[in-house]
């Protein structure tokens, strides 16, 4: 009995990690720039979950401001976040959504490499390593 108990206390203990969508994200790319010059990140975000989930914020290692964007009307727009439908694909791309990287504290070379930390709305947190590419 004391067994049968000790298992559902883990089990129970480990469901929230289970309700947790199944997020992939894949082709990270970040624009090379100097420091202070904004940049953008791209990325492809597959939600393999059952459930929808929204990216909330982004952070990085590498002091600089980051912030969700889209367009609307052919603006940039600043987003409070990025919806990611359950069994779907959403693309972060140029002239589309995005996330924008302003003050940035190093210069970031091609070749290189830049951290991020992608929280959801749902408690998840995705590392990632945005190759830096040469702006074209």
């Amino acid at each position: 009995m004391q067994q049968l108990a000790k298992m559902c206390f883990i089990l129970t203990a480990l469901l929230p990690v289970t309700l947790f969508a199944k997020i992939n994200v894949t082709q990270a790319l970040i624009f090379n720039a100097k420091v202070g010059e904004p940049t953008a990140i791209f990325m492809n975000i597959y939600n393999e979950g059952e459930e929808d989930v929204s990216l909330a914020t982004v952070q990085s290692d590498i002091g600089a401001h980051l912030t969700l964007h889209g367009t609307q009307n052919g603006r940039m727009v600043e987003l409070s976040d990025i919806n990611v439908p359950a069994h779907k694909m959403t693309s972060l791309k140029r002239g589309g959504l995005h996330i924008m990287v302003f003050d940035v504290e190093q210069d970031l070379k091609a070749g290189n490499t830049f951290p991020l930390r992608l929280l959801f709305d749902n408690g998840e947190v995705i590392k990632v390593d945005a190759k830096i590419i040469q702006y074209q």
